[in-house]
This record gives C-alpha cells, sequence and structure tokens, in this order.
C-alpha cells in the first residue's frame, strides 16, 4: 500500500514538472493604438495526451477579476489581438495564457506568467569586450545573451549604424571596411524588443579596440611599444599583456604591465621579423579578454659596410663627381670634401642619399686647376662609417715650341683597378670657328706627349687638346680640361754651312705658313738675285738661276712669310754654301 502511494506521488510529481515545462510563456504585450498585441511562446508537445486549447485571460485594473477575453483551438497560433483594448484611452491591463491539454480523458491546465501591458520592458544589452583578430585583422564584438523573453534582437553601431537584426552574441565587422592598424574604433550595441523597440545606449556603452604602434632603434636593438588604454570597462583593467613572435615560431606571452601603463620597451636581436600584440584582462570576469592589432616589424641586418667610393671625377662644363655606395646598407648621409692642394680639406657638400650611382656637380671649377676630394659617409645612428680614397681632376698642361706642343698631365691614381689608357684628342681652329674636331692623337699610359705640328696637314691657327683617362675593367672615363695653342705663324731658318749636293735644301721651319703665298730671294754677296724661290715648303735647292750648283761662297736670303692668318713678316740673313 505505501509502496504503491509513492508511486502515485511520483506520478505527480513528474506530470506538475512536465506541466511547468509545457506551460506558455508571455514573450510581450505590444500597444498597437487601439489595440494590444499578446505574444506567447509554448513547446511543441505535451507532457501527455493532446492540447486542446488556449484560453487568454485578461483585467483593464487589478481590484477587476481576470476574465476569459478568447480561446484559440490552433496550436500554431501564438498571438493574438485584443480589438479596441484602449478605448477610449490606454488602460493597465494584465494578461495570462493558460493553456489546456487532454491526458485520459482529464483536462489540464498550465498557466503562464502574469504581464502588465504598462510594466513591459527589457534590460539593456552591453558589450562584454571588442577585441582584435590577429590573424585576420578583423574586429569582433562580443556581448553576453540576452535572455529576457521580449528580446528579439541587437542593433550595432559606432557613430553610425552598421548592422542591424543580429542574433547571435557576437559580430565580426567585415562591413565598414574599418582597419584596427590605422586607429582605435569604437563600438556599441542597442537591444530590440519583440515590439521593435529599441532600448538605446548610453555614451558610457561605448567599447574601443586598443590601438597598438612600434617604433625601431636600429641603433642600439631596441622596440618601443605604444598603445590606447581599453575603454569600455571603466576601471576595471586588471592588467595588459604583451605577447611577441620571433621568425614565425609562435606568440610568446614576454611580461605583463599594470593597467595605468600604455609603453613598454623591448631589445631586439639583429635580423629579426617580430610581431607584438597587447592584450588587456577585465578584471571583474578574465574570460573577458581584447587584443590590440598586429604591429610587426623587421630589425633587419645592419649593412655596416657602405662600399662608398669616388667612381670618376670628370669635366663636363665643371668638375662632376661620381658617387657610388651600396644603397642598402645603412648608409644616411655623404659628405664631400674638398682641397685645391692636397693638405686642407673643407667640406664641399653634404648630401642625403639616394640611388646609387649619383652625380654632384661642383659649379666653382671649371677645370683648369687640379683640385683633389675625398668622401665620408654617416649612418643613421650618425656614426662614421666609410672613407674613400683621394680622387683629383686630370689637369692637363702645355708648352709651345716652334714645331712641337709639349702636353703633359697628372696620373690619375685613384681607381682601384688602376689605368688602361689616356687618350690625346686634338682639334683645329680657325677664328673660334672648329675646323676639324677632335679626334685620337695618342694613346697610351704615358703622362706626357709632344705634338709634331710641322707637317701641312694645320688647317688653321689654334690647336686644342684634351685628354681622357680610361680605367681597367670598369670602363670608367675621367676628361681633363681643354687648353688651346691660339696659332701665330711662328719661322725659324737655320744658319751655318750647307754642303752643296743633290739632296741638300735651305728652307725656313715653322708652322702656320701660308706656303703658297710666301716668296724667298737669294743673293751672291755683291747683290745680285741667284733665284728666286715661290715654293717655300720645297725651299732652295742651290741651284742659280740656271740650276746650276752655286759656287762655294756667302750667300743672302730675303724672305717675305705670310701667315694663314694673313700676317706678313719679312726674315733675312746669311747661309755658307761649300762643295
Amino acid at each position: 500500500m505505501i509502496k504503491k502511494l509513492y508511486i502515485l506521488f511520483l506520478l505527480f510529481i513528474t506530470a506538475n514538472i512536465a506541466q511547468a515545462q509545457y506551460c506558455s510563456k508571455l514573450r510581450r504585450i505590444c500597444r498597437a493604438n487601439l489595440n494590444n498585441d499578446i505574444f506567447w511562446n509554448y513547446n511543441q508537445s505535451v507532457p501527455c495526451g493532446t492540447f486542446k486549447e488556449y484560453r487568454i485571460y485578461g483585467r483593464d485594473k487589478t481590484s477587476n477579476p481576470y476574465i476569459l477575453l478568447n480561446t484559440e483551438t490552433n496550436q500554431n497560433i501564438i498571438n493574438w489581438s485584443h480589438l479596441n483594448a484602449n478605448v477610449p484611452s490606454n488602460k493597465n491591463w494584465d494578461y495570462y495564457v493558460e493553456t489546456v491539454f487532454n491526458c485520459s480523458g482529464v483536462d489540464n491546465l498550465c498557466y503562464s506568467d502574469t504581464q502588465n501591458v504598462s510594466e513591459f520592458y527589457l534590460p539593456k544589452s552591453k558589450i562584454a569586450y571588442v577585441t582584435v583578430d590577429i590573424l585576420t585583422n578583423k574586429p569582433i564584438i562580443v556581448w553576453e545573451q540576452n535572455t529576457f523573453p521580449s528580446f528579439w534582437y541587437i542593433d550595432l553601431f559606432n557613430d553610425n549604424a552598421i548592422k542591424t537584426g543580429i542574433v547571435d552574441t557576437f559580430f565580426i565587422d567585415n562591413v565598414t571596411g574599418l582597419n584596427p592598424k590605422s586607429g582605435s574604433l569604437k563600438y556599441v550595441i542597442a537591444a530590440v524588443d519583440s515590439c521593435t523597440k529599441r532600448w538605446d545606449y548610453l555614451p558610457e556603452d561605448y567599447h574601443y579596440t586598443i590601438y597598438s604602434t612600434a617604433s625601431i632603434d636600429t641603433c642600439v636593438n631596441r622596440i618601443s611599444l605604444n598603445w590606447t588604454k581599453y575603454i569600455g570597462w571603466g576601471n576595471n583593467i586588471k592588467y595588459y599583456y604583451i605577447y611577441k613572435n620571433v621568425n614565425g615560431a609562435g606568440f610568446q606571452l614576454i611580461d605583463s604591465v599594470s593597467n595605468t601603463t600604455t609603453n613598454y620597451i623591448d631589445r631586439i636581436n639583429s635580423n629579426e621579423t617580430i610581431d607584438y600584440y597587447i592584450m588587456a584582462v577585465n578584471n571583474t570576469n578574465e574570460k573577458y579578454k581584447s587584443n590590440s592589432n598586429l604591429v610587426t616589424l623587421v630589425s633587419g641586418k645592419r649593412i655596416a659596410n657602405h662600399d662608398l667610393k669616388i667612381n670618376y671625377v670628370t669635366l663636363n662644363n665643371y668638375i662632376n663627381i661620381n658617387i657610388n655606395f651600396n644603397q642598402f646598407s645603412d648608409i644616411d648621409s655623404i659628405q664631400i670634401l674638398k682641397s685645391n692642394n692636397n693638405q686642407t680639406y673643407l667640406l664641399f657638400k653634404k648630401v642625403k642619399t639616394t640611388n646609387s650611382p649619383l652625380n654632384e656637380i661642383d659649379n666653382s671649377e671649371d677645370g683648369n686647376r687640379r683640385v683633389y676630394y675625398y668622401l665620408v659617409s654617416k649612418n643613421s645612428c650618425n656614426q662614421w662609417t666609410d672613407t674613400t680614397k683621394i680622387s683629383s681632376n686630370i689637369y692637363l698642361e702645355q708648352q709651345e715650341e716652334i714645331i712641337e706642343n709639349k702636353l703633359w698631365w697628372n696620373t690619375y691614381s685613384t681607381w682601384n683597378s688602376g689605368i688602361e689608357k689616356y687618350v690625346i684628342y686634338r682639334e683645329t681652329r680657325l677664328n673660334a670657328q672648329i675646323i676639324n674636331p677632335f679626334s685620337q692623337r695618342y694613346v697610351g699610359i704615358d703622362t706626357n706627349y709632344k705634338d709634331n705640328i710641322s707637317d701641312n696637314t694645320i688647317d688653321g691657327s689654334t690647336l686644342c687638346y684634351k685628354v681622357i683617362g680610361t680605367e681597367n675593367i670598369s670602363g670608367h672615363t675621367s676628361q681633363s680640361n681643354t687648353v688651346c695653342i691660339v696659332g701665330g705663324m711662328k719661322v725659324y731658318f737655320p744658319d751655318g754651312v750647307i754642303a752643296r749636293n743633290s739632296s741638300n735644301v735651305f728652307k725656313p721651319i715653322g708652322v702656320y705658313i701660308d706656303y703658297k703665298k710666301s716668296k724667298m730671294y737669294i743673293y751672291n754677296r755683291w747683290g745680285k738675285l741667284v733665284k728666286e724661290i715661290t715654293d717655300l715648303n720645297i725651299g732652295w735647292d742651290l741651284t742659280d738661276e740656271n740650276n746650276n750648283f752655286a759656287e762655294t761662297d756667302t750667300y743672302v736670303y730675303d724672305a717675305k712669310m705670310v701667315g694663314l692668318d694673313g700676317k706678313e713678316i719679312n726674315k733675312s740673313g746669311t747661309i755658307t754654301v761649300i762643295r
């Protein structure tokens, strides 16, 4: 007997639990002008038997009893409009729903909660935390589930609406296109109830992502991290964690700092790729964590050797200094030092490095003196690093003589691979007009040259020269200044004794002579004309006017010389002829 009573008691308890689980719950009551819309939830199956009906009860004031307002026999209907409930004005209605199901021929009743239309409200939803996915660089906004029956969905905002109708408890911001690496991003949410009423937020409900930046000082191998404070938890930040990943080996926690600290110094090694992010931890709920954006730096291997050198110093109207360096090295600036005596050097110019090679022009030097240059470089740490050899322009000098011009120049000695050759070029000019452009006159490694100008191939009155040196292997060249010897007829008549024979002649030696216009007369000691010479390029063959050899004696020559420039000079003297 006792056993049967115990079993019945258990069945009663089980039935009541089942009924309680099945009972409908009011979801919302919405005023719709004159009407009230009532919504409720239900389960898909009854604890036993079959569903019979819903009964909606209500009262318009607490002093009145509940009255049956409507009966719905369709289990799938979970809302009903109470028409004209607010006639002539809004009333303070209370409602509940009774669910009836038949179990073994007996009606069973299950009651919902009671809800007042004016007391209906929705607790505000708030963001738990915002964070940044360090792999995708996407902001993620997370909040707790709003379990209030009237909750419908979440609207997300920053300064503008971002997304509406969110039913999840998180949102990945693929919409706005905002970049957490560009600055701190802010977000806020608002809950919307089943009556589409949005329960708005306050300014203090905003949450901001942590924005981190970093700078590297390669001079001392140090990284400075800075970040913005996490905003949204008030003062409930427990600490900040600093995470580091070196060369892709994985993130490791390297330190933690207080909730008031927003910077950190980290020592690094050369030639490393380093990632950092900052994590804020909530003081009251440590599952709330916020990551900053990821910052990546490359410490790099600082190449100290700049391979600095002067490719060449040459003349192109003004002196040009052509500079070469390793543009991938840690080079910040190059200083060009200059001297005109190879003893006292002063700073000529400081240049910031760009691409190599680079060409600098010394507008104060036209190449008519020898000038010396060398380079020094500094790295980004303001330390002196490389120094070059001293380089100088090729300075050409000349000396004029009767039948040759003497040229000499300094050795271009600063090329590492040495000199391959010097080339002398000569140009002929007449009245400042070019008659024969520059052409090679000499190729060799000597630094002096004598140019024979007594031949009759010179068609001008001025000879100009320049020399170009060429480096072995590289082919770099350096051009000297140009020197010019201004033409003017130069004549030399030999004197002394000439043996009378068919191979000896007497004629002037010189340059810039117009042999076709010049003439020479030969007289004996008594003043008698022996022979007139009209081609001084052939000269006197020591014969008389009858083409017989002149007698042994002393003779007088009288020459009228005409230069290529039209100027005339007279030359006279004696010459002795013997057998």
